[in-house]
């Protein structure tokens, strides 16, 4: 039957206009195409079996829960069954026009009979794209469900800018009622403003837009039931209209940031006093790794969870030392001492560690300064440029102590170190042993780490055993062991004090060779206090997690 259809539809003249292509299969399609059938095909006929169109029976609103459970393309495919089914979808309070479109190839992947259809009259992607714009223009029209529940739209890159009014469907959605609205512009258009009662929608609870979107919010704005904000590469008209969307959700509690350099925005200020859940990510810089000098001001009391990768060189602040529980921090520039304090609080601390991490601005300085000091003293007396580079670097790690001397991590129960650049870091990470005593996760993590020369470790065991060690320690891992002197050193001593160690387990880049198999035996040797510990090797990229389960 299915073939039967699809056949019929080449009757149809393929010169209609797309955009009307939904709704002639609504008002005029589908009764031509049964009539056609009926005159082609003559009734025959056909052994019964039996079998009873039970679902067809059933209740409107049931039916539309089924529709639910399906993807949208399949849902709006079910027109085409029967009289029965014709305007159900138009019912169904969920649309997603996402996965219509993927991510990775940019091609419109539509499948089922819909896709079939869409094949049949539009061989070209281009002419797919164009044809989809009016279809979700056209269906977003035909839509008769009271309460729009949620709805998803992406608009690929295609040049397709005038083919249709995107601030209708947003309009439309308002009009229903929405609660969940994600919206994706792709095209290679100029940002696009949107509707000002996008911004006064009482009903909107989770808000999602990206790329080429301009925010510029009008003044009164008031979204009185926002609590989900994603903010995705998205232009603003300037640093007010920011303030006046996040002035206008009171109570939102998660906000999600990407931002780019070209978002018009210097001084990013981040002030939602229910904010429980902040993501901010800015790697996105200029061509020469550059970006304009700004700052990201974060004033939320009931902040939580917080995870910032920040690869500019702005500064940060944060006001009212919220409690923070779970901090994922990776940033070029040196945080202030409010900034860094506001981290005591944390239970589950996961901290990228780099030359700038540890000294900021003032590493800039320093190297600039010595730098200098190496050409002069080179050009004037040949010195070895590696002795001034060696005291360069015993400087620069010193100044990393106060991530973990100044501060006290007592409610610190898991922690991830993540090393990109080598630095003199066993130290400093058995002062934070020292300020975590209840410390159970300990994860280190130096795969990110390029550069291949191994500069200076020192390690000296600290005169009293960290109070972790003797009554929390758990789970101690490490990805990319290389079995350097101070590193087994280091090792041999949380083996020998970590009484309730449970498991460690080491990642190393495969036993094919001689010293993997030295280190692991090497591992194997040392004494346990914990007899009860197991001893873990991975030599695959993935390493064991808190929870047992693989990750990358």
């Amino acid at each position: 039957m299915l073939r039967q259809l699809l056949s019929g539809f080449s009757s149809i003249h393929v010169g209609l206009q797309v955009g009307y292509l939904i709704s002639i299969l609504i008002e005029k399609g589908i009764p031509i195409l049964l009539e056609q059938t009926s005159r082609r095909f003559p009734k025959r006929k056909v052994k019964s079996f039996g079998v009873e169109d039970r679902i067809s029976a059933l209740p409107d609103d049931l039916l539309v829960r089924i529709l639910l459970l399906v993807p949208t393309k399949d849902a709006l495919a079910t027109m085409i069954l029967s009289k029965r089914w014709r305007s159900i979808w138009t019912m169904v309070p969920k649309l997603d026009y996402l996965e219509m479109i993927s991510d990775d190839t940019n091609k419109v992947v539509i499948g089922g009979l819909l896709g079939r259809l869409l094949e049949r009259f539009f061989g070209r992607n281009d002419q797919k794209r164009l044809w989809l714009l009016r279809f979700i223009d056209e269906s977003l029209q035909a839509h008769k469900a009271p309460v729009l529940e949620a709805l998803a739209i992406g608009v690929d890159r295609g040049r397709h800018v005038d083919v249709v009014d995107v601030g209708n469907w947003i309009k439309k959605a308002v009009h229903s009622r929405v609660r969940e609205l994600g919206f994706i512009l792709r095209w290679s258009a100029e940002p696009t403003r949107l509707p000002n009662n996008l911004y006064t929608c009482d009903t909107l609870v989770s808000l999602g837009l990206s790329n080429k979107i301009l925010v510029d919010v009008p003044s009164p704005a008031c979204l009185p039931s926002l609590k989900y904000l994603i903010l995705d590469s998205v232009v603003y008209k300037d640093e007010d209209s920011l303030a006046r969307f996040l002035s206008s959700c009171p109570l939102l509690k998660t906000l999600i940031v990407e931002r780019h350099h070209q978002d018009n925005v210097k001084v990013f200020n981040i002030k939602a006093p229910f904010l429980v859940f902040l993501s901010y990510h800015y790697v996105k810089l200029e061509p020469h790794g550059e970006a304009i000098e700004g700052s990201l001001v974060i004033d939320s009391p009931a902040l939580k969870k917080i995870f910032i990768t920040d690869h500019s060189r702005d500064s940060y602040s944060i006001e009212n030392e919220p409690r923070l529980e779970k901090a994922n921090i990776n940033f070029r520039c040196y945080p202030d001492d409010r900034f860094r304090t506001s981290l005591s609080s944390v239970m589950c601390l996961e901290l990228v560690l780099s030359f700038a991490t540890v000294c900021g601005a003032l590493f800039s300085f320093i190297l600039f300064i010595f730098f200098i000091g190496i050409v002069v003293t080179y050009l004037r007396k040949n010195i070895c440029i590696n002795t001034s580079r060696g005291f360069t670097y015993v400087l620069l790690c010193s100044l990393q102590f106060s991530w973990f001397s100044t501060i006290g991590y007592s409610y610190l129960m898991e922690c991830k170190i993540i090393l990109v650049h080598d630095l003199d870091w066993l130290q400093p990470l058995m002062f934070l042993l020292q300020n975590s005593p209840n410390l159970k996760v300990l994860l280190i993590d130096k795969t990110f780490i390029q550069v291949a020369e191994e500069l200076p470790l020192s390690w000296n065991q600290p005169s009293s055993v960290p109070g972790c060690l003797s009554t929390h320690l758990e789970i101690f891992e490490w990805r990319e062991y290389k079995g350097r002197n101070e590193e087994r050193e280091f090792i041999n001593y949380i083996f020998a004090n970590s009484k309730c160690l449970k498991r460690a387990g080491f990642s190393l880049k495969s036993t094919g060779n001689h010293k993997d198999r030295k280190n692991m035996k090497d591992l194997e040797s040392m004494y346990r206090v914990s007899t009860s510990s197991q001893l873990l090797f991975s030599t695959q990229v993935e390493y064991m997690s808190v929870s047992g389960e693989t990750r990358e």
